[in-house]
């Protein structure tokens, strides 16, 4: 799993000193390569200005690296990235002053790591031939649908339930009831007050802990699509399109939430003292690590939103005693808000520098979503 890089929120007056650094970066290689070999500091943005004359070209080079750029929004040093062939005249290479490279502080890396701009923020230039390209979503669908997350004391209120198979199995059963794989068909009862038409989407799940204060953890198992709405007295008919753990009958089932999904926008970076405290781990293993779920007691209410980026960390420790010097604080790891009700939120862990990811370790927000 790739570990996103320190990444910076640019104000529209200082985006023209940034991109003139980073292009000095970028085109400190011959202009005729094949491949660039990225360092650190390197953008798509930069590649495609020094490279192809154009540095609203960016996605060529992205579309010819889809095998190792997961994300345009991130690259890393050390990949060899593979260049198309080059558009125009060779563009200047503005001069540096030689010297010393400037000391850059390190720290606990947040999420942010944005390597292309969004054409929001700066216009697409007239005659452009490029079309224009959608920017991929801050976080993806995927990570929200699968996201467990803080529902009330008993879970979502009225859900429905997942029934039988609605295949007849070659065995001498009346119907499948357990170990429901990808594309097959279950019958299934809706949530209450939904019509379950045809390509309505719900979530199966079924109860994690139950936390209190907070409420019931509730962990989604798959991703149902209706294609054969209810009636006549008959059961809805789903085809499983996702699963995310196992699925049976008997799970519960719920209306698919997408609030925060598809934005695109960085968050910004704050500062703040107010901090919460992680409640819940799904997907707990000895040491909880890159991509497990942390649950805490902040919510909706509080202003949270998918997108926003969090630093779980441990607090500063005074003695009790007159005795020694107090202990510093220690950082943990840096996560990303997948999920956010009026219960609490849910964050995706996505760098670690401690081993220490446990319940009742401190969080606060580093940055959040317009």
């Amino acid at each position: 799993m790739k570990i996103s890089r320190l990444g910076w929120s640019l104000s529209a007056a200082a985006i023209f000193t940034v991109v003139s650094l980073h292009t000095v970066q970028a085109q400190a290689v011959p202009t005729d390569s094949s491949t660039h070999t990225v360092k650190k500091g390197d953008t798509l943005w930069d590649l495609a200005n020094a490279y192809l004359g154009d540095a609203y070209l960016w996605p060529e080079i992205y579309r010819l690296n889809t095998d190792q750029i997961e994300d345009p929004h991130w690259i890393y040093p050390g990949e060899v990235l593979k260049l198309p062939g080059r558009r125009g005249a060779a563009p200047a290479i503005a001069a540096a002053e030689p010297g010393p490279a400037p000391a850059v502080a390190e720290g606990p890396r947040r999420v942010a790591g944005s390597t292309v701009f969004t054409p929001r923020t700066l216009p697409r230039p007239r005659g452009s031939s490029l079309a224009a390209e959608a920017l991929p979503p801050r976080v993806p669908f995927g990570d929200i649908t699968r996201a467990p997350y803080f529902s009330g004391d008993k879970g979502p209120s009225g859900p429905g339930a997942v029934l039988v198979g609605a295949d007849l199995p070659g065995i001498d059963m009346p119907h499948a009831t357990s170990n429901f794989q990808l594309y097959d068909r279950v019958l299934m009862t809706p949530p209450k007050g939904s019509a379950a038409r045809e390509g309505d989407r719900f979530v199966a799940y079924v109860h994690g802990d139950y936390v209190e204060d907070q409420g019931t953890v509730v962990v989604p198992t798959a991703l149902l699509r209706v294609v054969r709405a209810p009636r006549d007295g008959d059961a809805a008919v789903a085809e499983v399109l996702e699963l995310y753990g196992q699925l049976n009958a008997d799970q519960e089932v719920t209306q698919l939430d997408t609030i925060g999904a598809g934005a695109t926008d960085a968050p910004t970076p704050i500062a703040t003292n107010r901090s919460a405290t992680v409640k819940s781990i799904v997907r707990q293993a000895v040491l909880p690590s890159l991509n497990y779920y942390v649950l805490f007691d902040m919510a909706s209410g509080d202003g949270m939103k998918v997108g926003d980026e969090v630093e779980i960390y441990r607090k500063r420790t005074v003695p009790t005693t007159d005795i020694g010097p107090a202990i510093p604080e220690s950082p943990i790891a840096t996560a990303q808000v997948v999920r956010v009700t009026r219960y609490g939120t849910t964050a995706r862990i996505t760098t670690q520098q401690q081993p220490a990811i446990r319940i009742g370790e401190s969080v606060r927000v580093t940055a959040r979503m317009p």
